[in-house]
């Protein structure tokens, strides 16, 4: 190789070098992951020992463009926005069985509550099912939260309790 052969291959070799650092330069500039939760309403009143009714929560479906860690919102028209840095800090099929077991619990003290899989003891013990399928749980460009679901509680034996309703 001749003296310019060797100084257009260092010239290339420093080139490659300046555009991989700038390349690992423009990854390390994303901006941090937020992380958010969800939260049970305060405790209210507490039962008096023994006359709980045993409420099963659960199953619920969830539709699957929930199942991500990234918070989904919604854009215009059927738009679904992912964001990658605006994440749930455990999968909502976790907390959201969690969360509204123990919202139930403290708005209805004289009840104790299981969430679904029961352990089959448990579910020979239930006094109410209370099951139900989440259609939308998202939020729109100005924060506003909406959580579509329709549900239903049944008794001992199967027999509907309440019928099947919806709420929004």
């Amino acid at each position: 190789m001749t003296g310019a052969g060797t100084m257009l291959s260092t010239a290339r070799i420093a080139l490659a070098g300046t555009l991989m650092s700038l390349l690992l330069a423009a990854c390390s500039s994303s901006p941090p992951s937020r992380f958010y939760t969800l939260s049970a309403l305060e405790p209210g009143a507490t039962a008096s020992a023994g006359s709980a009714a045993l409420v099963g929560l659960g199953p619920l479906r969830m539709p699957e463009y929930l199942n991500r860690s990234q918070i989904v919102t919604r854009g215009n028209d059927a738009a679904m926005l992912i964001d990658e840095f605006v994440r749930w800090s455990e999968p909502l099929a976790l907390a959201l069985p969690r969360i509204l077991a123990a919202n139930i619990d403290n708005l209805l003290p004289d009840k104790g509550v299981v969430v679904f899989p029961y352990e089959p003891f448990i579910r020979d013990q239930l006094d109410y099912r209370l099951i139900g399928d989440i259609n939308r749980f998202d939020a729109d460009r100005q924060g506003r939260v909406v959580l579509d679901v329709q549900w239903a509680v049944s008794g001992r034996a199967g027999k509907l309790a309440v019928a099947v309703r919806r709420s929004r």
